[in-house]
C-alpha cells in the first residue's frame, strides 16, 4: 500500500519557503491535531529545512470535532490567517460517515475560493480498528471518499496508518497499551486506541509525513506561482457545505427572558473555553427557548455540555417537536459539542429551541455506553446532574444560494 499520493503537490508553500518568506500553515483537525504532536513536530522539521524562512504555526484543532463543524469553523479558525498550506486532518471523527465526502469537499472549495494559491494536504490518521483494513490492503472507509475529493481537485494526501500497520506487523510496535504498563524496548502506540503517545506514536506520524514532504519537494518542476483549480461543478451533485459558517448566536435569534450571556468576567467556565467562546449564552431552567429565523438547508448548535446538561425540544416550522439531548455519554466532564439538525429544504425556516421539562437518566446514558467512570461519577455528585442547564456559543447554518 502507497502511503502518499503527490497528485499536484505543495507548489506555491515550498516556493515560498525555498525563497525564506513568511509561510503561514494552518494545522486544521480533530484533537491529533490539536495536541503537541505531528503539528508541532512538522513544523519544527519544516524550521530546520528551511532556517530563512519564517515558518508560523496555527493550531485549528479541536478536540473531538469532524468536517461538519469543520465546514462551519472554516472562515473564522483557518481563512482568517491567510494560510499558505492547510493541513486537513478529519477522517477519525468523521468516522466514515457517506456525508463526509460532500464536507471535506466543501472545505476544499471554501478555501480554494478565498485564495486559488492556497496549498492543501490531506493526511488521514489510523485507529486500532482500521489495521484490519490496513492488513488485508484497504484504506480504511472515510480515507477512501476522501481520496475521491483529492483526486478531483489534485490535493495530495498521506495515509499515516500505512507505516503505523507495517511497524505492528514486523512486531516492533504495540498499537495499544495502558498507560501504567511498560515494555521495555517496546514503541507504545497509543493508550486509548486512538491517540498516539508524544512523542514516540506522534513521531511515525511526523517521519512519514516529512518523507512524503521530501517527494513533494523532489517533483516539484519550478514552474513558479500555480492558481490551483477550482471546477465549476462540485464533485458531490449540489452540495451545500462550501456555503457552511459559524455565526453568534444573536445574529438572528430571539431569546426567551431567563437567558443570560456569561462573558469571562462571569463565569470560570467561560474563561476554559475562551479560547472557543468569546461568551456563552446560558438558561437553566425549563421552558426557556430561543427562536431562530434563517435562510438554508442546515441549522446547528456549538455548545459546552456536562454533567448539569438539559435536553431541547425543538420545533422547525410549525411542525411535530422532537429532541435533542444536550448530555450525552461523554459529560461526566465539561466539554464543547455540537449538533446539527436534519437536513431541511433549501428556503427560509423558523426553529424554536425548547428547555425540556423532563431531564434525562444519565446514570443510564453512562451504563448504556459502558462508561464506568461515568456511572461512579453520577453516584458520587447525584446533584451536580440533577440539572437541565443549556450552554451555547455558536450558531451554526449552511446557506447555500436560493
Amino acid at each position: 500500500m502507497k502511503e502518499f499520493f503527490p497528485r499536484r503537490g505543495l507548489p506555491n508553500v515550498i516556493q515560498k519557503l525555498e525563497n525564506g518568506e513568511t509561510v503561514t500553515i494552518v494545522y486544521f483537525g480533530g484533537s491529533n491535531t490539536r495536541s503537541k504532536g505531528y503539528r508541532v513536530m512538522t513544523a519544527d522539521w519544516l524550521r530546520g529545512q528551511y532556517p530563512h524562512a519564517d515558518i508560523r504555526s496555527v493550531n485549528a484543532g479541536i478536540d473531538g470535532t469532524g468536517s461538519d463543524l469543520g465546514c462551519a469553523r472554516l472562515e473564522t479558525d483557518v481563512l482568517r490567517h491567510q494560510p499558505d498550506l492547510v493541513f486537513v486532518e478529519f477522517v477519525g471523527n468523521d468516522g466514515g460517515v457517506p456525508e463526509s465526502k460532500a464536507r471535506i469537499e466543501g472545505i476544499v472549495r471554501q478555501i480554494h475560493k478565498h485564495s486559488r494559491f492556497t496549498d492543501i494536504l490531506f493526511v488521514y490518521t489510523v485507529k486500532e480498528r482500521d489495521l484490519t483494513s490496513f492488513q488485508s490492503g484497504q484504506y480504511q472507509k472515510g480515507a477512501r471518499m476522501q481520496e475521491e475529493v483529492a483526486d478531483y481537485y489534485g490535493i495530495p494526501s498521506i495515509h499515516l496508518g500505512v507505516a503505523v500497520s507495517q511497524l505492528v506487523l514486523e512486531g516492533k510496535l504495540i498499537f495499544t497499551l495502558r498507560a501504567d504498563v511498560s515494555i521495555p524496548g517496546a514503541v507504545i502506540f497509543t493508550h486509548d486506541s486512538i491517540h498516539p503517545t508524544i512523542p514516540e506514536g506522534h513521531q511515525i506520524y511526523t517521519d512519514t509525513i516529512t518523507r512524503s514532504f521530501e517527494k513533494i519537494r523532489e517533483l516539484r518542476d519550478h514552474v513558479g506561482k500555480v492558481e490551483h483549480h477550482l471546477p465549476q461543478d462540485p464533485l458531490v451533485p449540489a452540495n451545500p457545505w462550501e456555503y457552511a459558517t459559524m455565526l453568534p448566536l444573536d445574529s438572528l435569534t430571539h431569546f426567551s427572558a431567563g437567558w443570560s450571556y456569561m462573558t469571562p468576567d462571569d463565569f470560570p467556565l467561560v474563561r476554559e473555553y475562551e479560547w472557543l467562546f468569546p461568551g456563552l449564552w446560558r438558561a437553566v431552567d425549563p421552558g426557556e427557548t430561543i427562536t431562530v429565523e434563517f435562510e438554508g438547508t442546515h441549522i446547528g448548535l456549538f455548545d459546552i455540555g456536562g454533567p448539569d446538561s438539559g435536553r431541547l425540544k425543538v420545533t422547525v416550522d410549525e411542525g411535530e417537536p422532537f429532541l435533542i439531548d444536550r448530555f450525552t455519554s461523554y459529560n461526566d466532564h465539561n466539554r464543547n459539542q455540537y449538533v446539527y439538525l436534519p437536513e431541511l429544504p433549501n428556503g427560509k425556516h423558523t426553529v424554536r429551541f425548547e428547555i425540556d421539562h423532563k431531564k434525562t437518566d444519565k446514570a443510564a446514558v453512562f451504563e448504556a455506553s459502558g462508561n464506568e467512570r461515568g456511572m461512579e461519577h453520577v453516584r458520587q455528585h447525584p446533584a451536580w446532574y440533577d440539572h437541565t442547564v443549556i450552554q451555547l456559543g455558536k450558531l451554526l447554518l449552511v446557506q447555500p444560494p436560493l
